[in-house]
């Protein structure tokens, strides 16, 4: 049964994928001037850090960084009426990202109904499906902790041009979209400012000049991905973690995305508001849908983790990495009793939790219905159909509490 179950992993990714890109494209179609919520996001109760399995920092460098984000906002002391002018009525709009990786920036670009779109780097984050987004206090004196994480949903992602659209529809009254400027407003030895969270400094103000504008310019990330993009060359410092955020002209309006530094001294690059305005409009027309994780290695292939009987299940089990991540995303569980029914389980965005099951019923070695949490909500949405018993569903249709059946009362942790 498990080379079955091994076997057709990609195709099962590609299921849960496509049917969560499908609801995303209507969100972006409607983007401006109005969004639709991706699925009824929450902040995160549930999802807190500390909680197995629902935490997306949980072990990571941004966990062990979090303690920095418990200090007090200090209140900027800035020389200027405009400096101090675009501080005050903009970052509110900039977003602290948080992932399992590290942190990064936003924009708050589109808000309708209290649901909004954060425009940040691809890099930032990276194959995630689910990242927690921190808006800025109202009170700057307030602390910043952990219960302030709202859940965001990454819906669009250009790596080449290295852009990123994040629904999340826990957005704060006083927080306020960030208007968008033209390349008509990029002038070298222009004044532009910056607002991000440089090493965890969350909401830190930089300011510099326009050095140069450079058309298809190509540069590389750590982790290897080439991007290609018109970028602005600016002295305004940035540092890791000023990634994602926005680059803003003395009108008040962002004019690019701050994405990375080159060697030598004041040799930074934010990505060109043109750039930004192609990739919207290419996202509104239903392109760019997210890749898996799977899409991280091209030559990813399923390896079998452990195996071996679990006493607390009294169940043969093996723990398989579907997706590339050096984790146990599947699991396969074949009961010692022959009435009960033999399952696979899929965590497809690596987060921990459960996304999808399959049963076996009558255990004859063929796939008979299964389950699928499409938006991670920790609720099945789908029911799927395997008259011909494969892996895949042949059939789907949606999951209603009370009209359909529910998945079976066994064979859970």
């Amino acid at each position: 049964m498990f080379c079955r179950f091994l076997g057709l992993f990609a195709a099962v990714g590609s299921l849960h994928a496509g049917t969560a890109a499908g609801q995303d494209a209507s969100v972006v179609g409607t983007l401006l001037p109005r969004v639709e919520a991706p699925a009824p996001l929450r902040p995160l109760d549930g999802y807190a850090p500390g909680t197995p399995g629902r935490d997306p920092l949980a072990g990571s460098r941004a966990a062990r960084s979090l303690s920095a984000l418990e200090r007090p906002v200090a209140p900027l002391r800035l020389r200027g009426a405009k400096e101090m002018a675009i501080f005050r009525n903009l970052a509110s709009s900039v977003v602290l990202v948080l992932t399992a990786d590290g942190t990064g920036s936003g924009s708050l670009i589109s808000v309708v109904d209290g649901t909004g779109i954060v425009l940040t780097n691809w890099h930032v984050v990276d194959y995630a499906t689910d990242v927690g987004i921190v808006f800025k206090p109202r009170d700057d004196m307030q602390p910043v902790t952990k219960a302030d994480i709202v859940r965001g949903r990454v819906i669009k992602a250009d790596p080449v041009r290295d852009l990123a659209l994040i629904a999340v529809a826990a957005v704060p009254a006083h927080a306020v979209p960030l208007p968008l400027g033209t390349m008509g407003e990029v002038q070298i030895g222009a004044d532009v400012h910056a607002i991000g969270h440089p090493a965890t400094e969350t909401w830190s103000y930089t300011k510099g000049l326009i050095s140069q504008i450079r058309p298809g310019y190509q540069w590389q990330t750590d982790a290897g991905v080439q991007h290609r993009a018109d970028v602005i060359q600016t002295q305004t410092p940035i540092n890791p973690g000023n990634s994602g955020g926005p680059l803003i002209g003395d009108s008040g309006r962002m004019i690019g995305i701050n994405s990375f530094k080159a060697q030598g001294e004041g040799l930074n690059f934010a990505v060109s508001v043109g750039e930004i305005d192609r990739f919207l409009a290419a996202a509104q027309k239903g392109e760019f849908d997210p890749k898996p994780a799977a899409a991280r290695k091209e030559t990813c292939k399923p390896q079998l983790l452990s195996e071996g009987r679990d006493a607390k299940l009294a169940a043969f089990v093996q723990y398989a990495d579907f997706f590339c991540t050096g984790k146990a995303n599947a699991m396969l569980v074949v009961p010692d009793d022959k009435s009960k029914e033999a399952w696979v389980s899929l965590d497809t965005n690596g987060d921990g939790e459960i996304d999808a099951v399959i049963y076996d019923l009558d255990r004859d070695g063929k796939w008979d219905i299964s389950y699928w949490d499409t938006d991670f909500d920790g609720k099945p949405d789908l029911i799927g159909h395997h008259p011909d018993g494969s892996l895949l569903p042949s059939r789907t249709e949606k999951f209603r509490p009370g009209a359909a059946p529910g998945p079976p009362a066994r064979g859970r942790r």
